[in-house]
């Protein structure tokens, strides 16, 4: 069993795991009122950090809470965490909430929490990427979509009916178009070309580094409104997301996508993908 003591960051200090406290007047816990980013390492460093600490900005000026300290103080303590916390290779999560409520209505924006946690990466069976893997589509639009909030009541309440399926995901659609995935993003290939949609989903930071990747490549990248009967006949699909890179999908709910194995261009942009986490220092 490793001797190492468990410490995260709350705020502005770094304290073992165990002491850590947030009052139970936080209106993070009474009332959700919460954003959050997850970002991972690669060789033991926090991998594209500038885009996740701005996406966590983005999603705090959403529902009025301040980030209480500068990405250069953030970063600082998330590298004491990795070396405290002995890490092979690590996600990160950071947690902002806005603080004390007296009433569980009202709260300041000037004094809210924030944490950030670190844990021991966990990664995907390699057999989802050589086989792909299944959404169940669900209709459902989260709240605040372009915001990420903690708010992820509708995949915990189908969580076992994901499980049960042998699902990765739920994808979220409101009857007529696709939006995201419940924790990732999610994307299609017709005729060699990828379409996403464009609005009323959270911003990819590995999605929009995969999509700039096909760009290179010479791939059109399509952003609009994706019908939900597209989805289901498209050749390919496939999800970003920072702890999954790019995973290929080859069933919605009993429905094969395409011929239901991996296509070549999701397998053109996993290769892409790999290529620069290998490059990453």
């Amino acid at each position: 069993m490793s001797s190492v003591v468990p410490h995260l960051f709350l705020n502005g200090r770094i304290v073992p795991a165990s002491e850590a406290a947030i009052s139970p007047f936080d209106i993070g816990l009474l009332r959700g009122y919460a954003v959050f980013d997850l970002l991972r390492t690669v060789n033991g460093r926090p991998f594209l950090l500038a885009e996740h600490l701005r996406r966590l900005r983005n999603s705090a000026d959403a529902l009025g809470l301040k980030v209480p300290y500068s990405d250069s103080e953030i970063a600082s303590a998330i590298d004491e965490l990795l070396a405290r916390n002995g890490h092979t290779e690590a996600t990160v999560r950071l947690v902002l909430t806005g603080g004390e409520s007296p009433d569980g209505l009202s709260f300041s924006a000037d004094t809210p929490t924030f944490y950030i946690l670190t844990h021991e990466m966990r990664l995907l069976p390699a057999s989802v990427y050589e086989s792909g893997g299944k959404l169940l589509t669900k209709r459902h639009r989260r709240e605040v979509p372009e915001a990420k909030t903690t708010n992820y009541l509708t995949m915990l309440r189908y969580h076992d009916q994901i499980v049960d399926a042998g699902a990765l995901d739920l994808l979220y659609h409101d009857g007529s178009h696709v939006a995201e995935a419940a924790s990732a993003s999610f994307y299609v290939v017709k005729d060699g070309a990828i379409f996403a949609p464009g609005d009323g989903v959270l911003w990819g930071t590995v999605g929009s580094l995969v999509l700039q990747l096909a760009a290179e490549n010479g791939r059109e990248v399509v952003l609009g409104e994706v019908a939900l009967e597209d989805a289901f006949g498209a050749d390919e699909a496939f999800l970003t997301s920072t702890t999954r890179g790019v995973v290929p999908i080859v069933r919605l709910d009993d429905s094969k996508i395409g011929d239901g194995a991996v296509g070549p261009v999701t397998r053109e942009l996993m290769e892409a993908y790999e290529r620069v986490l290998r490059d990453t220092l």
